[in-house]
């Protein structure tokens, strides 16, 4: 016991010692720090920088760069007369955008069906039953299945809203 004292009162001194000699050094100025930086910079040499230029990249068709159109096509293809027409385009969309919305609802309402399942209930006496054996019980169960309707009600909307992008339309108006 004795002997393990010493040791770390040996160890003590020895950190003491170490940390009262890593300040002995002369700290370095923050000049003095950018000066040698500056030389190891001249030594190292300069890399010259990348510059790039419009003739590095391939030039785009100006077509490309332009909006597109927000008065292109209705969503049942008509092309609009007039700029007085956008309200009435914006309202095509709209009913567009409600009625497959309206069939999506329609479709997952009758995606939900009733089934009769066999549920074992009770059984190790957490119903009062001392036997310890489950008893089977018939119920009726609402459960979700996918249906092709669903899946044609989901595609329909998906596309209707990549139509509506494709148009360079406001995505509100499929709201």
């Amino acid at each position: 016991m004795k002997r393990a004292l010493s040791w770390r009162a040996w160890s003590a001194w020895v950190v003491i010692g170490l940390l009262s000699t890593a300040g002995l050094g002369s700290p370095q100025s923050l000049g003095e720090v950018a000066r040698r930086e500056r030389e190891r910079r001249e030594l190292e040499g300069k890399k010259p920088k990348k510059v790039y230029t419009n003739d590095d990249f391939p030039s785009a068709a100006p077509a490309a760069m332009e909006a597109p159109n927000p008065r292109l096509l209705a969503p049942n293809g008509q092309e609009p007369s007039a700029k007085g027409d956008e309200a009435e385009l914006e309202k095509q969309w709209r009913r567009q955008f409600a009625e497959a919305r309206a069939r999506l609802r329609k479709a997952e309402l009758d995606a939900w069906q009733t089934r009769i399942k066999t549920v074992f209930v009770g059984g190790g006496g957490v119903s009062g039953l001392t036997s310890g054996a489950a008893v089977p019980v018939q119920m009726q169960v609402r459960e979700f299945v996918q249906t092709d309707e669903l899946r044609l009600a989901r595609k329909a909307l998906d596309d209707l809203e990549e139509e509506l992008r494709h148009a360079g339309l406001p995505p509100g108006w499929g709201r």
